[in-house]
């Protein structure tokens, strides 16, 4: 047994994230709440342009969430009523609101058992596939020019592969919500390598109104939404993707790296990483998928007894939802989605994530686990 470093677990349930608003994120706010422009503005241009240049994505398209921005990516990839659709069956339901709203036809598949990320549905030439990055853990599915694929980034900005950030090519729809890395009070984007698309979803996020003219006047041609985004939350998230996005994705690799090991080390399960991948992790799972529901209820009360916070995030499985009901009978069972969501959990809370722990504190919670898996297998 390690000696114990002396920290309290405690803390770990205060509220650390959202953090505090930085100098810089303060006179933008300022800046924008005295220029008049609500929308479309200076700092919603420069969210845009800051994150092109993160991704290395041609065209950025700023969002109100990230909810409205698949929506408005399902649609332009032209998504309507009945339109099969590919996607895991674990995972958040802000990933499918979008497609219930439309009526898309929900084909669920099963997950990977080692990163609880979509399998290749191995569909065929000119189906869309939706699918999240796992907590940061990017998907595999192969991109195919006959495919189109809609990857819900929201939890994997700061993620890195082969050094570089994800998203230069497809379509990734970010998150800018206040649980996220790079924390606003909403807010979301879409980028994509592909110019029509980048069109048609400025055109949708604006009413459906033709680019160029004056709103009020404008010919509307497709059915749009107001999905413009405040200047005030792009004011802040121009400014965190520069100033603390750097630093936060960094902490949450360093913090999750460190975690990883200890869970190795005693046998819990944790999501693998493809080659040459860094995820800046939005959360870390663990649990003992494969175990009896009592040693799963054993691992849960060990953990509260010891103080290690935790949740249970996507504990129903999206096809058990009766919104995102299944629309074939082979969707009806996904076991290894339904087996994750319902024996494993995420270390931390949302309000004070891994990447606000101390070292300290997380070799604390490291010990925390090392000794409650003594007692528990």
């Amino acid at each position: 047994m390690k000696t114990a470093p002396t920290a309290d677990l405690s803390r770990l349930r205060e509220r650390r994230w959202p953090p505090p608003a930085s100098m810089s994120a303060d006179h933008a706010v300022t800046q924008a709440l005295y220029s008049g422009d609500w929308t479309g503005g200076r700092y919603t241009l420069t969210a845009e342009a800051t994150l092109r240049e993160l991704t290395g994505a041609p065209h950025a398209i700023a969002f109100q969430s990230c909810t409205a921005a698949i929506h408005a990516a399902l649609l332009a990839h032209r998504v309507r009523a009945d339109t099969p659709l590919h996607t895991p069956a674990f995972g958040f339901a802000g990933t499918l609101t979008g497609a219930a709203h439309i009526g898309a036809r929900l084909l669920y598949h099963d997950v990977d058992p080692n990163t609880g990320n979509s399998v290749d549905p191995l569909a065929g030439p000119g189906a869309v596939i939706l699918t999240p990055d796992l907590h940061g853990v990017p998907h595999t599915v192969p991109r195919d020019p006959d495919i189109t694929v809609i990857t819900d980034s929201c939890q994997s900005l700061g993620t890195l592969v082969d050094r570089q950030h994800i998203g230069a090519t497809g379509t990734h729809c970010w998150s800018f919500s206040a649980t996220k890395l790079v924390s606003a009070p909403d807010g979301g984007a879409v980028t994509t390598d592909d110019e029509r698309l980048a069109d048609d979803l400025r055109q949708l996020r604006d009413y459906g109104a033709t680019p160029g003219g004056v709103r009020a006047n404008a010919l509307i041609t497709r059915p749009g939404h107001n999905w413009r985004p405040s200047e005030l939350s792009m004011a802040i998230v121009a400014d965190e993707l520069t100033n603390r996005l750097p630093f936060v994705a960094a902490r949450a690799r360093d913090i999750a790296a460190r975690v990883r090991v200890t869970l190795a080390e005693i046998g819990l399960w944790h999501q693998d990483v493809p080659a040459g991948t860094e995820p800046a992790f939005h959360k870390i799972r663990t649990g003992l998928p494969g175990h009896p529901a009592s040693t799963v209820d054993r691992f849960t009360a060990a953990l509260a007894d010891a103080g290690v916070p935790y949740h249970p995030w996507g504990r129903i499985p999206l096809h058990e939802h009766p919104i995102f009901a299944p629309r074939r009978p082979d969707n009806l069972r996904a076991p290894v989605a339904t087996n994750l969501a319902r024996t494993t959990v995420c270390l931390g809370t949302e309000s004070c994530p891994p990447w606000t722990w101390t070292d300290e504190e997380t070799e604390l919670l490291c010990h925390t686990l090392e000794s409650i898996m003594e007692t528990v297998l």
